[in-house]
């Protein structure tokens, strides 16, 4: 019986729970203005990168508000299972996503170029 027990292996069992919590309300994100205002407390004055995602509503109300990955002084990491699954989670229909460069050189990286181009390839939907 002992051997039979050691001989199967071990299998975690993952389960998945949606915490909610209230930042704000009645904000709309219809604009890069209203998006700043909704992201910038949550990652201004952050000593290493935050990367963060709201998804949103029809109505563009934020449903989710997620830190996906806080990073170093100039580098953050995410993959776009890692931003979608929150917002699929959440019911968004849209998502924003932004991060801070502690740095203060807000020129694009190249990671920064290549992640939004494999994000932009990931959640792009099909009408066929």
């Amino acid at each position: 019986m002992g051997n039979e027990v050691e001989s199967k292996k071990r299998v975690t069992i993952v389960s998945l729970q949606m915490v909610k919590g209230t930042l704000y309300t009645d904000r709309k994100c219809n604009s890069p203005q209203a998006l700043y205002q909704l992201f910038s407390p949550v990652i201004e004055n952050k000593d290493r990168e935050h990367l963060i995602l709201a998804g949103l509503n029809q109505k563009l109300e934020p449903t989710i508000i997620q830190t996906i990955h806080i990073g170093t002084i100039n580098q953050s990491l995410a993959y776009p299972r890692d931003i979608l699954k929150s917002a699929l989670l959440s019911n968004s229909v849209l998502i924003c996503i932004a991060h801070n460069h502690p740095s203060g050189d807000e020129t694009a990286s190249l990671a920064d170029i290549l992640l939004t181009a494999r994000l932009e390839k990931s959640s792009e939907t099909t009408t066929d």
